[in-house]
């Protein structure tokens, strides 16, 4: 399978994607962690907060994708092989 440049370009900006990704998800666990401290110490009492983390959650299991079908990152995995592939050869 050949890939054209703009191709291989698609390819490394997707690996962008998945990294940022990656990314918010970490930061999103660092965050609500931190929260729930604070909310079990009783430094912050906002029952509010919870709905926002339930749609944090929400939102950082969709990422990079919302909807069925298979998971981004394996599709992008398939596609980087081949490229890689390709690239090993010239």
């Amino acid at each position: 399978m050949e890939f054209s440049d703009k191709e291989l370009e698609v390819i490394a900006g997707g690996k962008k994607k998945i990294k940022a990704a990656t990314l918010f998800r970490v930061l999103l666990i660092v965050v609500m962690l931190c929260g729930i401290t604070l909310m079990a110490t009783g430094v912050v009492v906002a029952e509010y907060i919870v709905y926002l983390t339930f749609g944090a959650v929400v939102l950082a299991i969709g990422l990079p994708q919302f909807g069925p079908g298979p998971k981004y990152e394996e599709l992008l995995n398939i596609l980087d092989n081949k490229a890689n592939a390709q690239r090993s050869k010239t």
